[in-house]
């Protein structure tokens, strides 16, 4: 029976999370699908979860500030995922609503879909730079995923 380390299991374990944001990015980018933004958000919920517990089995100098990002990412997806949430709901609501009250339903969701808009421009500005921060060759080195092997 192979024992592994519970550092190196987070290690692994985190990794995987962070893989799993990095695949998810690209769609939450293209906009095409509402999906990709809330498929990063709980990606990265997942990965601060993982690094959460695991906090004390690494170095501070350079996990706290991983860990941080990890936070960020979460937190800078939000504003785009409300809207999504809002106007979804808004357009099933107005579906059943009587036609007078559409006009005013209608006014309601073009506001969110401005604010929807700057809060992707945000977003977006925010996950290229994430990428042009060699931040997934960092997470790559500092979690690599095959570090760890299953116990027997």
């Amino acid at each position: 029976m192979t024992e592994i380390s519970y550092r190196d299991a987070m290690r692994s374990l985190i990794g995987e999370r962070w893989e799993s944001v990095w695949e998810a990015i690209p769609r939450a980018i293209e906009g095409a699908d509402i999906e990709g933004v809330h498929d990063v958000r709980v990606a990265s919920r997942r990965l601060r979860a993982a690094m959460d517990v695991a906090e004390p089995a690494f170095p501070a100098s350079w996990y706290r500030p991983l860990h941080r990002t990890a936070k960020a990412i979460t937190s800078e997806l939000g504003e785009v995922r409300d809207r999504d949430v809002m106007i979804e709901h808004l357009l099933a609501t107005r579906e059943s609503a009587p036609p007078n009250e559409r006009p005013g339903i209608d006014r309601l969701i073009a506001r969110i879909e401005a604010e929807r808009t700057e809060a992707r421009a945000e977003m977006e500005q925010f996950l290229n730079k994430l990428a042009s921060d060699n931040l997934r060759d960092e997470t790559r080195r500092r979690f690599p995923v095959e570090q760890a092997t299953k116990s027997e």
